[in-house]
């Protein structure tokens, strides 16, 4: 039973007249407690073994702060706050390094990546990463270019959403123009949903605020997705772009 269910009053209201004396509801913080651990460790070590069967990865990483201003630094394969992603575009979160009370410097970010605990990502396989990537913050800059210092093989990338990679700027700001002309005009939206509807994927545009590479990379599918649509409303006259696009 899901702990939406037994966490209702009904739950042990249901229970007591039952005559059930040896059944209590169980507790939710009681189970996670005793079975988080177990099966965190049990994930890790699935997930070392599946990474360790690729090359070619790319480690990321992003600060974050949790509701209760924990600061947190993830790392994995290509995905940020400590990702690894493999050559296939499979994206992992490995860790979350909380750095709560310590100064989260470039120095201090790729001590704690590279400690035995992490193993998973770079003191043992580290042969297996083609590049490291984040945005162009002054620390987890510093961070990268110590990681590439360390192991030379490594390439150091921005983050290509930032933009600070030059042949990703232009078809960025124009994927954007689009998505966001669309999000402002509920008129050309209806058009372009009705015009969908003959197409064989009729999905329409998505946009997204994050500046992630997955997420942006499913809004320029999107745009060049319903292009054609676009194009032959433009054509016939349904609307015209009346902003930088």
């Amino acid at each position: 039973l899901a702990f939406a269910l037994l966490d209702n009053g009904f739950s042990s209201t249901f229970v007591m007249p039952c005559n059930c004396s040896s059944y209590s509801v169980p507790d939710r913080s009681s189970f996670v407690t005793s079975r988080l651990a177990i099966e965190t460790t049990y994930a890790m070590e699935q997930l070392q073994a599946m990474v360790q069967s690729f090359i070619h990865l790319t480690l990321s990483f992003d600060g974050w702060s949790s509701q209760r201003k924990d600061e947190i630094y993830i790392s994995g394969a290509e995905i940020n706050t400590t990702h690894v992603t493999t050559s296939a575009c499979l994206s992992y979160l490995v860790v979350g390094i909380i750095l709560t009370g310590i100064s989260a410097t470039g120095g201090k970010i790729c001590e704690e990546l590279t400690k035995v605990r992490y193993s998973i990502l770079l003191e043992y396989t580290a042969v297996r990463f083609s590049m490291v990537v984040s945005d162009t913050t002054g620390n987890v800059k510093k961070c990268r270019a110590l990681i590439c210092t360390k192991w030379p093989w490594i390439l150091n990338c921005p983050d290509p959403c930032h933009p600070k990679i030059k042949g990703f700027t232009e078809p960025m700001k124009f994927v954007s123009l689009i998505t966001t002309f669309f999000s402002h005009s509920n008129d050309s939206t209806k058009y372009l949903r009705d015009e969908l509807k003959t197409e064989e994927d009729c999905r329409s545009l998505v946009a997204f605020g994050e500046t992630r590479f997955s997420t942006f990379a499913n809004q320029a599918s999107s745009v060049s997705r319903c292009f054609n649509a676009i194009q032959s409303l433009f054509e016939r006259g349904q609307f015209k772009f009346d902003t930088k696009a």
